[in-house]
């Protein structure tokens, strides 16, 4: 073998060992910045539209269908009508059917995926998990939204994306668009903002300005003697971390700063508090929002665990659709809630559904959704769409999000590895029936 062989064989195998230590760090949540500054340069991929949030309520393990927001003679609780004309609710949503003229409901939801990861991967990206493989850096479609709100501002730092409850899977992964539109992960609502001021007070200003001094010398030291793409990115968070600390909008996060009777309107469960905190966002036009709900893998106790989510939910959810609906927030602001499938009709002696991707019912509105629109029903017992011709797979459904968010579908972006992105999946349809947008 010549030398100049050996010598490309060399090359090319560190060009290759280098993607894989990129596809590692992306994988740890770690992602590098290189591909949205590539993006930055890429043509213009939005329209217009009025949204300048978006609330994703995700009701993860599956959400039972026929016990919540499709009503059957295989119900295990009771009708309730609500503020749309002829559609009525079951009593988990009681409080919320009376806000739901607001919104749409779309009733036969489909996909393939009966597997918790797979489900939650396609509700969370917009692509089946099969069609992702391609993309080890493949983003959440919230973090898709915030770039493509957030790229060209070049005020501090903020979070783009909030995140609450659980953070499995791709929520609050921005994959190759990195750092500054991945999730901003709320975990004690009462507490938003931690770690933020020097604790008890110790440190003075002047003492943590030495800290940072030490810090910058430290890691020019450390640049000088190692390169890699991920030191800059290291140096943007710490920054970033920097400008947050010193925001002018950290109230936004304290929802102690609610008056009292708006706090009980919600609810004192961490689902009420969450709501309430959504809404404080989306006056701050945080472009996605997120809450995740879990719980919902009713194998077993079905009845039980439903009511006991509902009831901490209900409430918060109902308030925040009128809050938002009330001071005209909703126009600007998107407001999707969903599962990753439905649960099996019928009930064993255990009381238990099991996974049931065929068919189950989504709430969206707000933005230029219409108002008080039904689309799609599902059969008798609620077992798959009644009709294929009114069915609507998951993905259908994020390329109408992205698309009435002002997010253009069929454009690409570029990952990582300098391949072409789609934003939606070619196979993926937009609803336009439901939507108006200006010309």
């Amino acid at each position: 073998m010549s030398t100049n062989i050996r010598s490309i064989e060399r090359k090319l195998f560190l060009k290759r060992s280098l993607a894989l230590l990129s596809a590692a760090f992306i994988t740890s949540g770690v992602s590098s910045l290189s591909g949205a500054e590539e993006n930055e340069e890429e043509a213009e991929f939005t329209h217009k539209s009025p949204v300048k949030s978006i609330i994703f309520i995700n009701m993860e393990g599956g959400m039972s269908h026929v016990d919540t927001l499709d009503p059957k003679s295989n119900s295990s609780f009771s009708k309730v009508s609500s503020s749309i004309n002829g559609i009525s609710l079951l009593e988990p949503f009681s409080k919320t059917a009376g806000q739901l003229k607001h919104l749409g409901i779309i009733r036969s939801t489909w996909s393939e995926d009966g597997d918790h990861a797979f489900g939650q991967y396609l509700l969370n990206t917009g692509y089946r998990m099969p069609e992702g493989m391609g993309f080890p850096d493949i983003p959440h479609f919230g973090s898709i939204f915030a770039f493509a709100k957030k790229r060209k501002t070049k005020e501090s730092y903020f979070p783009s994306y909030v995140t609450m409850g659980g953070r499995n899977g791709r929520i609050g992964n921005s994959g190759f668009l990195g750092v500054p539109y991945s999730g901003f992960h709320i975990g004690n609502l009462d507490n938003a903002i931690l770690h933020l001021s020097p604790a008890l007070g110790k440190y003075k200003g002047e003492r943590l300005m030495r800290r940072q001094d030490i810090l910058s010398i430290m890691n020019e030291e450390f640049r000088a003697h190692n390169k890699s793409s991920q030191l800059k990115t290291w140096s943007e968070m710490v920054n970033a971390a920097e400008e947050f600390r010193n925001s002018a909008d950290l109230a936004s996060f304290d929802i102690t700063k609610e008056p009292e009777a708006m706090r009980a309107r919600y609810g004192n469960s961490w689902q009420g508090k969450a709501c309430l905190m959504a809404k404080r966002l989306a006056e701050k036009e945080v472009p996605f929002i997120q809450i995740t709900i879990g719980g919902w893998d009713t194998h077993n106790n079905n009845k039980a665990q439903i009511a006991k989510i509902m009831n901490d939910s209900d409430q918060g959810i109902s308030a925040l659709i009128e809050d938002l609906a009330a001071s005209g927030l909703l126009n600007q602001t998107v407001f999707f809630l969903s599962s990753e499938f439905g649960r099996t009709p019928d009930v064993g002696s255990r009381d238990g559904r099991d996974h049931h991707p065929r068919v189950w019912t989504s709430l969206l509105g707000g933005g230029p959704f219409q108002k008080g629109f039904v689309l799609g029903e599902s059969d008798e017992k609620g077992e798959r769409p009644a009709k294929n011709t009114t069915a609507y797979h998951v993905r259908d459904i994020i390329a109408s999000i992205h698309h009435a968010s002002g997010v253009d579908t069929e454009a690409s972006l570029t990952n990582s590895f300098g391949r072409p992105f789609p934003i939606s999946p070619r196979s993926s349809k937009i609803i336009e029936d439901i939507m108006n947008l200006p010309d």
